[in-house]
C-alpha cells in the first residue's frame, strides 16, 4: 500500500511483524473487559513506582521525575526485551523491580555509578588510565563488546540484543562495585577504577538512549 502512496518512503521502510501484548493471566479481550489502554498502563505502573519509592529521602520534584522516567523505562524495557515476533507478557511487578531484568535495574545501576563519580569528584581523585592493574576484570571485557552488540542489533533489527547486553553489563558492574572500593585515595589504582566507572556510565547512557530509556542521577 505504501509503495502506491509514497514509493520513495516505501523503499526506505521495512515492515517487521510483532506479537501481541498480553497480561500474565492471558490475552486482553474487549468482550470480557480485559483491556488496557496505553494511558491506563502508564498510570498503573506510575502508581506502583510511586508506592515503591514513597519512603525515600527525595524531594517531591525528584520523586515526580523518577516516577515518570521509571514507569516509561519499565514499559519500554518489557516490550523491547522480547525478540521480534514474540508475544509480550507484561508483568507489572517484575517490570518495576530494581533487581535485574528490568528497565529500573538499568536506571538504578547507572545512578549508582554516577553517585560513585560524584564521590570521586568530592575526594579530588581524577579519572585516568595511567596506572593499569595487572588483572583485567569481566567489566573491561564486557564494555569492549558494546559497538559489536549495537551493530548486531541494528543489522538484525533486534533491539533485545542490546537490552540483554545492558542488563548483563549492569550486573557485572554491580558485582565489581560490591568487590572493589572504587574511590580510595590510598589506592594507586583508584583513578583507573574511577575512569572505568566513567566508561561504564558512558556506555549505559548511550545504550539506554538508543532504547529510549531515560537515565537518572538519583534513585
Amino acid at each position: 500500500a505504501m509503495s502506491q502512496i509514497n514509493p520513495k518512503l516505501a523503499e526506505r521502510t521495512k515492515n517487521i511483524g510483532h506479537g501481541m501484548l498480553r497480561l500474565p493471566e492471558g490475552k486482553m479481550s474487549s468482550r470480557t473487559g480485559k483491556v488496557i489502554t496505553g494511558e491506563s498502563l502508564i498510570e498503573k505502573v506510575e502508581e506502583l513506582v510511586k508506592e515503591k519509592i514513597k519512603d525515600r529521602e527525595l524531594s517531591e520534584k525528584e520523586k515526580k521525575e523518577i516516577v515518570e522516567a521509571v514507569a516509561i523505562g519499565a514499559i519500554k524495557y518489557s516490550i523491547l526485551k522480547q525478540s521480534i515476533g514474540s508475544d509480550i507478557i507484561y508483568d507489572f511487578d517484575k517490570s518495576i523491580s530494581f533487581e535485574g531484568d528490568s528497565g529500573p535495574y538499568l536506571q538504578y545501576s547507572y545512578a549508582r555509578a554516577r553517585s560513585v563519580l560524584r564521590k570521586a569528584k568530592l575526594e579530588g581523585i581524577k579519572p585516568n588510565f595511567k596506572k593499569v592493574p595487572n588483572e583485567i576484570t569481566q567489566l573491561e571485557k564486557s564494555i569492549s563488546y558494546f559497538s559489536e552488540i549495537v551493530f548486531e542489533a541494528q543489522k538484525r533489527y533486534e533491539p533485545h540484543c542490546l537490552v540483554l547486553y545492558l542488563t548483563e553489563l549492569a550486573g557485572i558492574f554491580n558485582s565489581y562495585y560490591a568487590k572493589n572500593k572504587i574511590v580510595d585515595k590510598a589506592d594507586q589504582y583508584s583513578p583507573y577504577k574511577i575512569a572505568l566507572t566513567e566508561t561504564f556510565v558512558t556506555v549505559m547512557k548511550n545504550g539506554m538512549w538508543m532504547l529510549g530509556i531515560k537515565t537518572l542521577e538519583k534513585m
